[in-house]
Formats: C-alpha cells, sequence, structure tokens
C-alpha cells in the first residue's frame, strides 16, 4: 500500500472547508490554511534544523490545531513525531526520550518548564515553543513566518513507513514505543468509515488527548483523510461536550470515563442527542448499567475494542448488535482477523471457551522501537498476543472478559474483575468501581473492591458484598470493600489498576 499525501490534494479540492476548529483558541482552520501551516513547519524543520527523514520530533503539548499542523508537517519530511504523554513527571519523560532519541523538541507553552528541562537534561539544540521565543528556543508562529508559505508535499509513502511513535502506559513495566505507520492510518480510516459509518459531511468532536491512540485515531486522523471536520478539545470539559452533543457534533467517540461523567451531569436526562449519528466506545469495559442509560435516552453506543498496537480498531459493533447484545465488541472489522487460544497450550478454542484473543492483519504495528525483545515476545507466527481473556459466542461475536494479567486465582478459580465490577456498578449510589485480587491464607487470593459513590448516596461494605453474593458465585464476591472520593485513572482515562493495587492491594 501506498499513501499520498492526502492534505495538500484536499486543500487543492476544496481549500475554503473547514479541517480543524481549535475549541481552546477558537481558530478555525481550512484545508488550505491546514496544508500551508503543515508546510510552513516541514520547511521550518528541513531548512533551519536541518532535520533527515526518520529523525526524531518530540511534542509534549495540548491537543489543539497547532499539534495537528505539526503531526501532519513531520509527516511532509518523513521525521517521526514522538507524542509525549503530558500527564507523565519529568522524569518518565526522561525515560520516553533516552528510548526515542529525539532530534527536536517541541512544547507547548504550557509545559515550560517541562520542556526547558528535557531539553537541558538532553542537551537538544532544536527546541520550539508554541508561545512567545525564549533565549535558544524559537518560538512556533514566528518560525512559520520566516517560511515561504509554499506546499511541500509528501513523497507517497510505504505501507510501513513510520509516522509517530506512541508509548504505551506502561502498566505492565517499563513504557513501550509503538510504531505508528501511514499504512496502519489508511487501514484505521478505510475500518472506521465501514463501521463506524463516517462522511466527508461529518462533524467530530475529538476529547482525547493526542497523545493517545483514541485521540488522535478515534477519530481525527481518519476526519482528515475523509475532508471531514473535527471539533477539538484542548481537555475534556463535561459542560462544553455536552453542548456541542446537542449544538453542532454528528460524531462522537469516548472511553467509558467519558460516557459515565455525561450520564451524571445534571443536564443529562433532558439533554436532545439526535443529532449525533454514531456513538462509540472503547479503551475499557463500559459497565452495562451504563450503556442501558444511553439506550434509554435512544443513543446506541456502538462498543468496540482496540489497542495502541492495532491502529487501534479491530472490533466495533453495529447498532443492532449493539443493542440486543449489550456488552459485545462485535465480531473482527474488516481488515482484522481474531482467535483465541488456550493461555498454556496455546491450542485454538471453539465457541463459548475462555481464553487469550490473538490478532493479525495490516493495521497492527509491525513491532515495538527498537525493542526487539519485547516484539519477539508479544507475536507468535505473526499474530500479536493480546493478554485479553476473550471468548466469542455461537453467532462469533465476541466478548471481553478482562486482561489476563487483572485476572486472579481464588480457591483454584479464575476470578475476572471486569465481571465483577459491573455487578457492582448496578447498585444504586455507585459511581466508579474497581476489583483487585489481594492475598489470603485460605484460598490464596480474594478480591477487593475499591468504590467511589455519587455525592450524597449511601453505600456500605456490607451492602456491596451481600449484592455480590447474590449475583455471582461466591468466590467471585469481593472480601473487602475500600471507598475512595474517585478512581485513579492513568493517561488513557482507563482506571489505573497497577496504582489501585500498589496504594490499596498486599503491602510488602
Amino acid at each position: 500500500m501506498q499513501v499520498p499525501d492526502y492534505l495538500a490534494k484536499h486543500a487543492r479540492q476544496f481549500p475554503a472547508k473547514t479541517a480543524l476548529v481549535d475549541l481552546h483558541s477558537g481558530r478555525r482552520v481550512s484545508y488550505s490554511q491546514l496544508n500551508e501551516r503543515a508546510s510552513r513547519f516541514a520547511e521550518f524543520l528541513r531548512e533551519r534544523w536541518q532535520v533527515k527523514p526518520g529523525e526524531r520530533v518530540a511534542l509534549l503539548a495540548h491537543s489543539s490545531s497547532d499539534y495537528v499542523e505539526m503531526l501532519y508537517g513531520c509527516g511532509k519530511i518523513g521525521a517521526v513525531v514522538i507524542c509525549l504523554n503530558w500527564r507523565l513527571s519529568v522524569d518518565e519523560l526522561k525515560g520516553v526520550l533516552g528510548d526515542a532519541a529525539p532530534t527536536a523538541l517541541v512544547w507547548g507553552e504550557e509545559f515550560d518548564a517541562g520542556g526547558a528541562a528535557l531539553m537541558d537534561a538532553f542537551k537538544i539544540k532544536n527546541c520550539m515553543v508554541t508561545g512567545a521565543a525564549r533565549p535558544q528556543v524559537a518560538g512556533y508562529e514566528s518560525a512559520l513566518a520566516e517560511m515561504s508559505g509554499a506546499t511541500v508535499e509528501m513523497p507517497w509513502r510505504e505501507h510501513n513507513d513510520v509516522w509517530y511513535l506512541l508509548y504505551t502506559a506502561g502498566s505492565t513495566g517499563k513504557p513501550k514505543g509503538v510504531p505508528q505507520t501511514w499504512g496502519m492510518n489508511v487501514t484505521n480510516t478505510l475500518t472506521n468509515t465501514i463501521h463506524a459509518s463516517l462522511r466527508r459531511e461529518d462533524v467530530m468532536l475529538s476529547v482525547l488527548p493526542y497523545f493517545h491512540t483514541g485521540g488522535l485515531n478515534l477519530y481525527m486522523n481518519c476526519m482528515l483523510m475523509l475532508g471531514a471536520t473535527t471539533l477539538i478539545m484542548r481537555q475534556f470539559d463535561v459542560d462544553k461536550t455536552m453542548e456541542l452533543l446537542e449544538s453542532e457534533a454528528t460524531v462522537m467517540f469516548g472511553v467509558p470515563a467519558i460516557y459515565l461523567f455525561l450520564s451524571q451531569h445534571p443536564r443529562f436526562a433532558g439533554a436532545d442527542f439526535s443529532r449525533v449519528r454514531s456513538w462509540a466506545a472503547g479503551g475499557a469495559p463500559v459497565p452495562r448499567v451504563l450503556l442501558e442509560q444511553y439506550l434509554a435516552k435512544g443513543v446506541t453506543i456502538c462498543f468496540g475494542f482496540g489497542m495502541t498496537e492495532t491502529g487501534p480498531t479491530v472490533f466495533l459493533t453495529d447498532e443492532d448488535t449493539a443493542r440486543r447484545k449489550v456488552g459485545t465488541v462485535g465480531k473482527p472489522v474488516m481488515f482484522v482477523e481474531a482467535k483465541v487460544v488456550d493461555t498454556q497450550t496455546r491450542q485454538r478454542l471453539g465457541a463459548n471457551q475462555r481464553g487469550e484473543m490473538l490478532l493479525r492483519g495490516p493495521a497492527i504495528t509491525p513491532g515495538y522501537w527498537n525493542n526487539p525483545q519485547a516484539t519477539a515476545k508479544s507475536y507468535e507466527d505473526g499474530w500479536l498476543c493480546t493478554g485479553d481473556i476473550v471468548y466469542f459466542d455461537d453467532d462469533g461475536d465476541f466478548y471481553v472478559v478482562d486482561r489476563s494479567k487483572d485476572m486472579y486465582i481464588s480457591g483454584g478459580e479464575n476470578v475476572y474483575p471486569a465481571e465483577v465490577e459491573n455487578v457492582i456498578f448496578q447498585i444504586e449510589g455507585v459511581a466508579e468501581a474497581a476489583v483487585i485480587g489481594i492475598h489470603d491464607a485460605k484460598w490464596g487470593e480474594v478480591g477487593k473492591a475499591i468504590v467511589a459513590v455519587k455525592p450524597g448516596a449511601q453505600v456500605n461494605e456490607e451492602q456491596v458484598i451481600a449484592h455480590c453474593k447474590q449475583k455471582l458465585a461466591g468466590f467471585k464476591a469481593p472480601k473487602q470493600v475500600q471507598f475512595v472520593p474517585a478512581l485513579a485513572r492513568n493517561a488513557a482515562g482507563k482506571v489505573d489498576k497497577p496504582k489501585l493495587r500498589a496504594e490499596f492491594g498486599d503491602k510488602a
């Protein structure tokens, strides 16, 4: 597969059409303007900083139209963007930069202290900030103004040419760089156009951060390839999201936490979401009761599954399946093949048998950045080992049970926390719930539930345990309950199980 400079093509075909709306700055960017500004950034990198194809440009900034310009500007000259997670500490970011070895560093002025610290730590000479220039640091707007404004058109790219690097959240250890290729981008756009019914006339509300595959690929990059419009939210704002879902957006993708926060908004019950025709969620299991709250409003959230390594979409239900089978992720999408294997024997399993899911297809990353050991460990005969425990029913529809690393064994029985969490979520007054395994002298491990309740609600430990025993096998019911104001979440918006285990699990 070869990929053209579709930004330059759109700029010629419909130059005045709005590509991006930056909700923080109020800037509206047409396709012509986006192509010109991306070209100016590309020209600056190539002519002033002498950045060569394959060299890395690290980017530490909130989601914005500037971010998109820089992403596509790097793509035009073949530079590889390192999309830095701004929620990480400077020390954690040093680990990422040490692995990726950037030639240049750009940061948003809101991260001035962190950007300067990284510049000094790695002695990076080519540095830029989105605000005014600093000593030894170029200013973004002034840098663009110095360039010619002539279109820099990207040569056609090959399928495995790397465009940018996303680093995993590190829940299983040291973060790993996951190359995102041009072929992965095209495949993901085709997938979501088919399965989420995306159109050129759509207006997509983009609420997830751009250091995350969900932010870039669900569906901002898809919208740009299609020639549609994206509303960019700097950081998720529940009030603004409610407003835009009622007034302007036609497409919405969010992680479960975002749908949870919206459902708890005072205006949710009376909100009119009829203009939004495409709803989707992924990133973590969605509690059944939450999906049913939206169904009661006539909103069908098509639940999907994906990973940074898979571009990301590998499952996304159609609306009929989402309504009939609440909780399924459906069948594999067009360009993905999936199988379920026994976690020990690695033999392929049939319907209604739980095992690890393996995936293959053109949207899957070719391997981890500068990490052949991790690549070898994660692939079996060309299949990506996901670490997710799943099963499929007699119709071939898949259900994600839990992450294999989150599973614990109580009295010789496997317990999948997501199953228990769904039951706890049914209790009136529960806002959030997570379950971890803790040591037990009798059973080996038992469950501990960490629960956050809604403001003004009253829920106690006995109530949670009794409800679980009524709905589940006894060994699945948690033996302890810890109440907290809110659950810790990682940069992707998922409940941070490693942090919860460190804080509330077994103490050394």
